[in-house]
């Protein structure tokens, strides 16, 4: 199909002439070039120093030298295993106060082991369990092993289940980019809090618009990768698999509560935009279920230390292809290019790195409206444009479409380092700015419209690779608070 033709609202025939019979020769074509190259040399288990020794002047030719550690990343970064984790007290512009557990559990090598130096550690475990009070929940079990069973492979495997009682719908496409509004208004809003005290007001009748752009989604997600290094680690392959299973429950018509001059009353919800738009059959998705794809991916990476990297470049392309040969309700195509780059500007003065990721997303025009939004990022894909990981001056999943245009660049200077009781904290200054911009086709792709904010962020490594950040961002039309965890990107 051609990617020239998406669009909001077509029919679903050009994605169901997808031959099955040509997915499965182009998975087959993908994994017989990434698994062509015969596999590396393997130093094996982990295991303590004096077996490593061993094989480290054999294995050191497996790694490109661009991804050596930075003598302070390296002077810092523990060996063995070690256990971090602390209590998620958490807020979000979009979802409130939260509260959770994540625990982190590290298998880092030893120094005479040769991997010890170019990569950020051999296995990472996290689990998390998570709540707010704005009715949110993801609960996440994560698994990233460097060498799976002796082998040259990388294996990702993330299981999630969330719930959230207020996602967010604001329209598909060219639509959403327009200014705050809704059906009966007589007006548009610049600001998203006098757009919501507009919505909350109770007419006559009893009905409130207060959940206008709410819905109720819940949903058990699987996501399995494999990547097989090449090119002494610079180029990475990659085939996956992503199941879920989405509950979609709509506003309309049930009762709600909403403050009323400062009192909490109950009242009926109006038609939601959901609402309208799955009545005049503009969106697909609206009866939830299977949502299961295919995801073959090529990254190329030469970041010296990928969870905070003092130089480098970082160049990642997906395809997703949504397929009933996985049992899933939807047919649909996705794909994805993203361009990074780190540049440490003053090496000998202070640490002080200049960051820049570039995304854009093109998909077919019968992707499910809730997941629309989701950026196919091969390490871990994200939702936007909005929210934390996008957008971070406007509400999460502010503006989605079928096509998606994203740039973020940060400044990011650690200012000051510590390591007391034999941990290692650093402390980064992050000043910010984001743009973004969505379309209905990629013929109407334009430098021009693009919505933007800047911002401020504190983040905080512990023992390198846990991080801890806060950030704040304002837009013209909102600002974003949020208290979580890792760099942007």
């Amino acid at each position: 199909m051609s990617w020239r033709s998406t669009s909001v609202g077509a029919s679903t025939s050009e994605v169901k002439r997808i031959s099955p019979v040509a997915v499965l020769l182009s998975v087959a074509s993908f994994a017989a070039v990434a698994w062509a190259e015969p596999p590396a040399s393997e130093p094996g288990t982990p295991t303590p120093p004096s077996a490593a020794a061993s094989s480290a002047a054999s294995d050191a030719s497996e790694y490109d030298e661009r991804r050596r550690l930075g003598a302070a990343e390296l002077a810092a970064k523990a060996e063995g295993g070690y256990v971090t984790g602390l209590p998620l007290i958490d807020y979000d512009t979009n979802t409130g106060l939260g509260l959770g557990v994540r625990g982190y559990y590290y298998f880092d090598g030893y120094r005479d082991d040769p991997r010890f130096e170019h990569t950020p550690y051999l296995y990472r475990i996290f689990l998390q369990g998570y709540a707010t009070l704005g009715g949110y929940q993801y609960h996440w079990l994560d698994v990233d092993a460097r060498h799976v069973f002796h082998s040259a492979f990388m294996f990702r495997g993330q299981l999630v289940y969330q719930r959230n009682t207020d996602k967010h719908y604001f329209g598909i496409g060219a639509d959403s980019m327009r200014p705050l509004s809704f059906t009966g208004a007589d007006r548009s809003y610049r600001r998203y809090a006098d757009y919501q005290a507009a919505l909350d007001q109770v007419d006559d009748a009893g009905q409130t618009r207060s959940r206008h752009d709410r819905y109720v989604f819940a949903q058990p997600l699987g996501l399995l990768g494999l990547e097989r290094p090449l090119l002494r680690g610079l180029l990475r392959p990659l085939l996956g698999v992503g199941l879920s299973y989405n509950d979609i429950e709509d506003y309309t018509g049930k009762r709600v509560s909403v403050a009323v001059d400062g009192k909490e009353v109950r009242a009926t919800q109006a038609p939601t935009r959901l609402a309208e738009d799955c009545a005049a059959a503009r969106i697909t998705g609206c009866g939830g279920g299977w949502n299961n794809f295919l995801r073959a991916g090529l990254s190329f990476d030469t970041r010296d230390y990928e969870p905070d990297p003092n130089g480098g470049v970082f160049i990642d392309t997906a395809l997703d292809v949504g397929t009933r040969l996985l049992g899933s309700r939807y047919t649909w195509l996705r794909g994805m290019l993203t361009p990074r780059m780190y540049v440490s500007l003053l090496p000998s003065v202070t640490d002080l790195v200049l960051a820049a990721r570039a995304t854009f997303v093109v998909q077919s025009r019968d992707v499910p409206f809730f997941a629309m939004g989701l950026i196919p990022y091969t390490e871990e894909p994200r939702s936007g444009l909005g929210g934390y990981r996008t957008l971070r001056g406007y509400k999460q999943d502010r503006f989605v479409g079928p096509v998606m245009t994203l740039f973020n660049a940060e400044l990011r200077w650690t200012f000051a380092e510590v390591a007391p009781m034999g941990q290692h904290f650093a402390f980064i200054a992050v000043p910010f700015v984001d743009l973004g911009a969505v379309y209905d086709s990629v013929e109407d792709v334009s430098l021009g419209g693009w919505k933007r904010n800047a911002g401020l962020a504190l983040r905080v490594p512990w023992n390198l690779a846990t991080i801890m950040t806060a950030e704040w961002a304002v837009s013209d039309e909102d600002t974003g608070l949020y208290f979580s965890f890792d760099h942007m990107f």
